[in-house]
């Protein structure tokens, strides 16, 4: 079989989420990167977003219409739980994960790269309350951090929280709502994998700090060495 194009930027939690659906049905692709912006538009002329999956002369835009689609004519193993109760949890927690990682990801953009306008002024009584561990974050103490560098600290401390949220819906199973992965998984292992090893600042001891997430990234690893042994450039690059 021909392999499938999996077209993404360079960091794309979203492309990465394909990817491991893509591996846990072992099914051949390649990537191809596109960072123009025209010539996404040209790849994804409706939405202008990536990933779009290109198979069989057919171009699929958006995450969870791939997996969908994957999923229909490639059906083992499943995705989504043939259980109508586990599979509707999965569907919910991928959305909720999509969901999550977007709003947190796109606040931490405009804090630490900001655009005209972000730089918009801090609320002073939670200056004291974070200057201690800005300092120590941004390594440059003695000075009131700067209104993006609060910022971006109130978005990571958030994030935080979600992946406290991530432990208590994994629980003691090896992958969540079920013994096998599924789109739930891939959705999750997409937005850990940018989150541990890209370029937010404290990312890593952010899962690090919580065993058995740590532990499920590498349980993860194994299901998608695909995008486990992906490279992810900074920010900047």
């Amino acid at each position: 079989m021909k392999p499938m194009r999996l077209y993404t930027q360079r960091v794309n939690p979203f492309a990465h989420k394909v990817a491991v659906g893509l591996d846990i049905k072992r099914l051949p692709f390649e990537y191809v990167t596109v960072d123009d912006p025209t010539e996404v538009r040209r790849i994804s002329p409706v939405t202008g977003q990536l990933p779009v999956i290109e198979h069989g002369g057919h171009r699929v835009a958006d995450s969870t219409a791939i997996l969908r689609y994957v999923d229909e004519r490639f059906p083992e193993p499943p995705l989504w739980s043939r259980d109508p109760k586990t599979g509707a949890a999965q569907d919910q927690l991928m959305h909720w994960a999509d969901a999550s990682f977007l709003f947190y990801w796109d606040r931490w953009r405009a804090a630490r790269y900001p655009r005209p306008g972000d730089d918009l002024p801090a609320n002073p009584s939670l200056l004291a309350q974070l200057k201690r561990r800005i300092e120590r974050s941004f390594g440059r103490p003695g000075r009131d951090p700067t209104p993006l560098e609060l910022r971006e600290l109130q978005v990571l401390d958030e994030l935080a929280n979600r992946m406290d949220d991530l432990v208590g819906m994994l629980g003691s199973r090896d992958f969540f709502h079920a013994d096998q992965p599924s789109v739930a998984d891939a959705s999750v292992y997409g937005m850990l994998r940018i989150i541990r090893d890209g370029p937010m600042m404290g990312g890593r001891e952010m899962v690090e700090r919580r065993p058995p997430l740590a532990e499920y990234v590498e349980r993860m690893a194994l299901v998608s060495p695909t995008v486990s042994g992906s490279a992810l450039p900074s920010f900047t690059d």
